[in-house]
């Protein structure tokens, strides 16, 4: 066997070869970053990142659990429910000073384990399905919820049915000289392109032939498509600190008053956030193919209908501010633009005539369009049936502006936790956001807009009465990391703690929709 990372003994790791690969083709000083582990004596799949911002991307992923994995072992014995049937194991998963892992249960907890202790208990959970046996045998498939050290072994252990070839947990039955396990499934967003890829790897033939039969033939995943990659586009800018972009109307509270500033000083600027989070989040929730019809309500400067035009999809980008709608055609590719205010997307609808989208997205842009109402209904409007509508915000929790902010614990028991602040949530309001608070202290004439704060539950009121059921809601955190530094590993730890941005994916219901 291979290890995947680098071991004590010296010996030559897959790790190794897969650095010296990525080296021959990119050049000496290419790197590479370990995504998730195997056991040694495992087979299957493994993700490796080559750049620093993949790696962050995919490690947040599998950390928020949006990163499917699936195990096919060889396991002893014949589980008591039969074929077909299905499993779950929560325990906390705990590693003892020579290397190994217990498992205890709730009962056998002395105390709470402790989330900040490196070394305490960690909660661990395994799905699985009996896909056949026999009296002395079943081949299992297995999913992971979580992802510690030895979880699948130490867990199906605990069944009572160890893997066959585990010579840590099992019972000594070795025949097939390994340890029968093998990772024969990965499905994870791209953190470049947004696109859900998958990729399966076909359990070793002896895992079948234990059975006297032949492996079947191996399912072929649909591989991800060769994108082009734009230039990183400029995020949609937090509030407070970064403010939020995109236009929305035609007052002095939408965005074409500020669209030339936009467009020249942030269009072609590298966004960590939105380029790592936000664009392909939207492209995941969205969930399209080629051919499918998309309006990106709000859409700026036409990040979002470029991207996804490369993919095949059909985008019409609507935006109030003409300076940016200009700026987008300006980029060219695929998408077309028009002009519209987000609250009256009826002169879109009449463009469109009997056509209607396949889905629709409004991305950082819903918190500075008022009333909601009529932008939902509008979206609706253009929608067929059963079609999504995905809205991405700050998150309305702990991140409206001027309402929240990071704090550090002062309480002796938890002295150096930073906190994030929340003043205010259920109320509504409204607050000018300076876009260029550098250029202000420097003496510039401030560039303003505002933002409109709603909690929660406003937002699934107007989407229930637009039409929709929400069908999906992710919360997601910022990528980013703090420089070296006495208070750095706290700053990270909260900032992937603290969602700064949400994602919903709503479906139009099939009794509504256009009232033309």
């Amino acid at each position: 066997m291979i290890s995947a990372t680098p071991t004590p003994t010296g010996r030559t790791t897959l790790f190794d070869l897969i650095k010296d690969h990525v080296r021959q083709r990119h050049g000496r000083r290419a790197r590479t970053w370990v995504i998730h582990r195997l056991d040694m004596e495992a087979t299957g799949l493994l993700v490796f990142a080559k750049s620093p911002n993949a790696f962050r991307f995919l490690k947040a992923d599998l950390q928020a659990r949006r990163v499917r994995r699936v195990y096919v072992a060889l396991c002893s014995g014949a589980f008591d429910a039969g074929e077909g049937s299905d499993g779950l194991v929560r325990t906390f998963l705990r590693e003892r000073k020579d290397g190994s892992v217990e498992s205890i249960d709730d009962g056998g907890m002395t105390r709470p384990p402790d989330p900040k202790d490196p070394f305490g208990p960690k909660l661990a959970t395994t799905h699985y399905r009996v896909e056949k046996q026999d009296e002395q045998k079943a081949l299992v498939k297995i999913r992971l919820e979580s992802g510690r050290k030895h979880q699948i072994r130490v867990h199906m252990a605990s069944t009572g049915h160890p893997i066959v070839g585990d010579l840590k947990y099992g019972n000594g039955n070795n025949p097939l000289r390994r340890l029968c396990l093998h990772a024969s499934e990965l499905a994870f967003t791209h953190p470049t392109t947004g696109e859900s890829v998958r990729f399966l790897s076909p359990p070793p033939p002896e895992f079948f032939e234990a059975f006297g039969e032949d492996a079947p033939e191996p399912e072929r995943a649909e591989m991800p498509r060769t994108v082009a990659r734009s230039p990183r586009e400029h995020e949609r800018r937090e509030a407070a600190n970064d403010g939020p972009t995109d236009a929305d109307d035609g007052s002095e509270s939408g965005w074409d008053h500020v669209a030339d500033w936009y467009d020249e000083s942030h269009a072609e600027a590298r966004s960590d956030h939105f380029a790592e989070v936000i664009l392909p989040g939207t492209m995941r929730l969205l969930g399209l193919r080629e051919g499918d019809r998309l309006v990106d309500i709000a859409c700026g400067e036409g990040t979002l209908c470029r991207r996804l035009s490369e993919q095949g999809v059909r985008c019409l980008g609507v935006d109030a501010s003409p300076g940016l709608v200009d700026a987008a055609r300006a980029r060219g590719g695929g998408p077309r633009y028009e002009v519209a205010d987000a609250r009256d997307l009826a002169p879109i609808a009449e463009l469109m005539g009997e056509t209607r989208a396949t889905a629709a997205s409004c991305v950082m842009a819903a918190m500075n369009i008022d009333p909601l109402r009529p932008l939902l209904e509008g979206a609706a409007n253009l929608l067929e049936p059963g079609a999504p509508l995905v809205l991405v915000m700050l998150h309305p929790a702990f991140r409206a502006p001027k309402q929240t902010a990071w704090g550090w614990s002062a309480q002796k028991a938890h002295r150096g936790t930073q906190y994030r602040r929340v003043d205010a949530y259920l109320s509504t309001n409204a607050h000018e956001i300076v876009m260029n608070p550098g250029e202000v202290s420097s003496g510039e004439e401030a560039v303003v807009t505002t933002t409109h704060h709603r909690p929660l539950q406003a937002y699934v009121e107007a989407l229930a009465e637009a039409g929709f059921l929400i069908e999906k809601l992710e919360e997601w955190p910022s990528l980013r990391r703090s420089q070296p530094g006495p208070r750095a590993d706290e700053e990270n730890r909260a900032r992937r703690e603290i969602p700064m941005f949400l994602g919903v994916r709503a479906v139009l219901r099939m009794d509504a929709g256009a009232t033309s």
